[in-house]
């Protein structure tokens, strides 16, 4: 029997399961969630919760942007200026939210690089912090770390080309 196309094929969810290393994502995000409760939670519902695929998509892209930080030189632990820092919302279902308080993550959305995109307020802004927090946790929440990531790396890169 001939090899299936590659859109045609399946990768069972045990072998994704076999190359995440949360303890590799949670040392990465200590500098942002220093809790190590709260790092254990938000790394559980990134690579821990949802479709396989997401699981594995996430662990990729968050390692190979950690893979990058290693790559640039630290800055004398000033960290990266975030700006006002985004709640991102826990999205209840409608029976669950009625009997709670509105919670949000322990992980914030940075601003700052936002603000390079759009005035913060403006439409755009908004619309762009509803896209990157809306949705599942597993999609929310590592939207919301590869930004943070993100203004890090982008953070050394400014500030390392004016020494």
């Amino acid at each position: 029997m001939p090899p299936r196309p590659p859109h045609e094929r399946h990768v069972p969810s045990s072998a994704i399961s076999s190359f995440i290393e949360p303890e590799r994502v949670e040392a990465l995000l200590a500098p942002w969630l220093p809790d190590a409760q709260d790092r254990a939670f938000v790394v559980r519902c990134m690579l821990g919760e949802g479709p396989a695929h997401h699981r594995g998509a996430n662990y990729v892209l968050l390692t190979l942007l950690g893979r990058v930080l290693e790559h640039l030189p630290p800055l004398d632990s000033v960290p990266a200026p975030m700006g006002e820092p985004i709640e991102v919302p826990m999205r209840l279902p409608p029976h669950l939210a009625k009997a709670s308080e509105p919670k949000s993550y322990p992980l914030r959305l940075p601003s700052q690089p936002l603000e390079q995109l759009a005035p913060r307020g403006s439409r755009p802004f908004e619309a762009m912090v509803d896209c990157l927090t809306d949705g599942p946790p597993q999609h929310a929440l590592s939207n919301v770390a590869m930004v943070t990531l993100l203004t890090e790396i982008l953070s050394r890169l400014e500030r390392g080309g004016r020494t």
